[in-house]
Formats: structure tokens, C-alpha cells, sequence
């Protein structure tokens, strides 16, 4: 099995987004981008240097559009998370149970992976998410409920909130 990372382009509602795949499952996900020609430069810089066969696509196209429309979709994806242990997978993962629609702070993620003290540490994580929208940093908010640092922008977060149906 080649241990090349391949890719694959999603034109979603809210922009280009980028798939990259390595042979153990979905390895990173870019943020809509406004062109093909940035979401090509996205999945580059991560490494993907082919196209992703079928095989590795499956419906995952379908299923980032959706996302990206605010229509949670089932994502039982086989994320490879190859690279990403400790504290940052910790975080990673108890972001992905963040439910739709739904925000959750800082703080309080650092507090659910056990170290309550840790929330500039989990912005960190989130500022380094490999997966947006599959682990929706864009649902962590300020301890007081605002909209804090998103990749994407804030507008992007904002809209990406409202389409799930969170109150604001």
C-alpha cells in the first residue's frame, strides 16, 4: 500500500474544500477556500501530491458538502490520526462531540479532557485543527459566548453556526 498522500476537491456552498487522504483514512480537510486555484495550494501544502481513487471517497464528498450547508450529516468517517496524540487528539475528539448547532467553550473543553487550566492551549489545538469542519472548531466559543479566532474568519464561523441553526 503507497503511503502517498492523494486528494480531492469539494465545491461546497461555502467555498472550495480540500480532502486529504492517506492510506489509513481521511487525514486533513482545508477550510472553504474562495478558489479552486487556494484549495488546490491547501492540500499541496499538506502533502497530497495525487488524486484519491473512488475507494477513498466514497460519499465523503457528499457528506463535507452537507457539513459545510449546516446538514449534520452521519460522519463516521475513518479519520488516520496518524501524528496527533495526547492532549491535542483528546481535544480533537471531545470537539467532534460538540453537537450541532450547539457551542461550547474553551474552557470547557480544556475542563472535559482533564485539565481545567488548559484553555489557551486548547485555543492552540483549534487554531491547528487538521480537520475543519469534520471537528468543528467553529462550534468553540469564548467563555463568555462570543466568537473568538477562526481560521476562516469570523463571518465564516458566524455563517457556519447559523446554517447548523445555533442561536446567537
Amino acid at each position: 500500500m503507497s503511503s502517498e498522500l492523494t486528494f480531492h476537491l469539494c465545491d461546497t456552498e461555502r467555498g472550495w474544500v480540500g480532502l486529504v487522504f492517506s492510506p489509513h483514512g481521511l487525514r486533513a480537510t482545508t477550510l472553504p477556500r474562495a478558489s479552486h486555484e487556494e484549495a488546490i495550494r491547501d492540500v499541496m501544502e499538506a502533502g497530497a501530491t495525487g488524486d484519491a481513487s473512488d475507494a477513498d471517497l466514497a460519499d465523503i464528498p457528499e457528506r463535507i458538502s452537507a457539513l459545510a450547508s449546516g446538514l449534520y450529516a452521519n460522519l463516521a468517517l475513518h479519520i488516520d490520526w496518524n501524528g496527533v496524540a495526547g492532549f491535542r487528539r483528546a481535544v480533537l475528539e471531545e470537539t467532534m462531540r460538540i453537537p450541532a448547532g450547539e457551542t461550547r467553550s474553551y474552557g470547557w473543553i480544556a475542563e472535559k479532557v482533564g485539565n481545567p487550566r488548559a484553555a489557551r492551549a486548547v485555543g492552540r489545538v483549534m487554531a491547528t485543527n487538521p480537520l475543519p469542519l469534520v471537528v468543528p472548531c467553529h462550534r468553540v466559543v469564548g467563555s463568555d459566548g462570543r466568537l473568538t479566532g477562526y481560521g476562516g474568519g469570523l463571518p465564516m464561523k458566524e455563517a457556519l453556526l447559523r446554517a447548523e441553526g445555533a442561536r446567537r
